[in-house]
């Protein structure tokens, strides 16, 4: 995607300010401070000022588990991508799509996108429903939740990472069974000095469409995102 493109697709998106104005305000522009952000992002000053709302990384998403920010999140939160942690496999796609460095080029094995908490007020075993192992039978790779006296589920908040997988298969994680708590949620530094990661120095060529089939597909996703089509 070109320059021309890209301050394009920043009108389209943010109808607000045109282009790169968007940076230049991020630092000064009031909005929330607890959004979710994609595997791998920078502190979140550090993020606003790198994150050049390209919306590459959600391009990249294919379970569509990143959406731009709206309005509503902050002028300075406009077009930044957020992150629906049940959808995310953490594939790390959107880290190797970011051109900015606002996502850092880490393993998904540095990853810690919060800690999970059990609601005892809603979880079934806890409320004598019937024993459900779900949420430990999803993670049986990292064993952070685990059976206590075999039957009460309990985290273990070391070992927990965040990846969300017991929440996909929780079946009362809409009553709040289970959640993320997003204060533990793992940030990084920026290097001590800036690289930004051109396309041709990627090790994954990533294939480039062309403005038809890119412009399709950019009105497609911004109308979803923004709640113009279903």
């Amino acid at each position: 995607m070109d320059c021309n493109r890209r301050k394009f697709l920043q009108v389209v998106a943010g109808g607000v300010v045109v282009g790169g104005g968007l940076s230049c305000v991020a630092g000064l522009a009031s909005g929330k401070n607890d959004l979710l952000r994609p595997p791998g992002a920078l502190t979140e000053p550090e993020f606003l000022a790198r994150c050049q709302r390209c919306l590459r990384c959600v391009d990249a998403c294919q379970p569509a588990a990143l959406t731009a920010a709206h309005l509503a999140d902050g002028l300075g939160n406009v077009g930044t991508p957020v992150l629906d942690i049940t959808k995310c496999i953490r594939c790390m796609d959107c880290v190797r799509a970011c051109p900015s460095g606002a996502l850092s080029k880490v393993s998904e094995n540095d990853l810690r996108m919060g800690v999970v908490v059990i609601n005892k007020d809603a979880c079934l075993t806890y409320l004598n429903k019937r024993r459900c192992r779900n949420c430990v039978n999803a993670c049986r790779k990292l064993k952070a939740i685990t059976l206590e006296k075999r039957r009460w589920p309990v985290v273990n908040a070391e070992k927990c990472n965040g990846c969300g997988d017991c929440l996909k298969r929780c079946p009362e994680y809409d009553k709040g069974a289970l959640y993320l708590d997003l204060t533990q949620i793992k940030r990084f530094d920026p290097p001590k000095e800036r690289v930004i990661s051109k396309l041709a120095s990627r090790t994954e060529e990533i294939p480039q469409p062309t403005f038809r089939e890119w412009f399709g597909k950019r009105v497609e996703t911004l109308s979803r995102v923004y709640g113009l089509k279903k």
